[in-house]
């Protein structure tokens, strides 16, 4: 099973977003899927209520769902949207049980110095600093046409991490949302112009556990 931990500082920042449409892509692909949902506000469960029978199966669990209900279903895929402002030892427990850790950042002064902070944190675990736990930031939200957006690039330049892609801010993923889809369940004629965000997330992970991710 590979373990992808979707973590962020401070809420809005899109984690909810990359898991749901990350977790669609997969089982789309006819993966085991499961998203376990740590976040206060359940969006991911929320997400996985809505959504319509007849497309790829998502399995959902909570902090308290039973192990052994997750382990019976032998998934391929974890995927954990984290809670907001999660520190200290909470924080290392989740990386230690992660494989991947992808953390988006929003186009804001106050997600850049939360960021920063926080991937300060993240470097000063010995599981980090010993190359076992890969990291990716993702600019989420983002209209490259607007001075947010340099800032963004600015920001995320000097920065010791791979800086993966760009999620752009599109009505296309509040339309699926609101569905229980991703957006590669949308029809291409909806969802082309977005599905090319994604690729090079996909070959960030191939080519960091290329065992894991074909």
């Amino acid at each position: 099973m590979f373990s992808i931990l979707v973590i962020n500082p401070k809420g809005g920042a899109g984690k909810t977003t990359i898991a749901t449409n990350l977790a669609g892509y997969l089982a789309a692909k006819r993966q085991r899927v499961v998203i376990k949902d740590m976040d206060r506000q359940r969006s991911a469960a929320r997400w996985l209520a809505r959504r319509p029978r007849g497309f790829s199966e998502i399995r959902g669990a909570l902090p308290d769902t039973d192990p052994k209900i997750v382990a019976d279903y032998a998934p391929q895929w974890l995927i954990t949207d984290a809670p907001a402002g999660v520190h200290g030892k909470a924080l290392a427990d989740l990386v230690r049980d992660a494989d991947a850790i992808l953390v988006p950042v929003s186009p804001s002064t106050f997600d850049f110095e939360a960021t920063a902070d926080f991937l300060q944190e993240l470097a000063s675990l010995k599981s980090v600093q010993n190359g076992k736990r890969p990291i990716a930031v993702i600019g989420s939200r983002v209209d490259q046409r607007t001075v947010a957006a340099a800032e963004l690039d600015e920001f995320l330049a000097p920065l010791d991490i791979d800086v993966v892609t760009h999620i752009r801010d599109s009505q296309r993923y509040v339309h699926a949302a609101r569905d229980g889809l991703s957006i590669f369940e949308l029809p291409r004629s909806r969802a082309e112009d977005a599905w090319g965000d994604w690729p090079a997330l996909f070959e960030w992970l191939q080519t960091t556990l290329p065992h894991k991710s074909k």
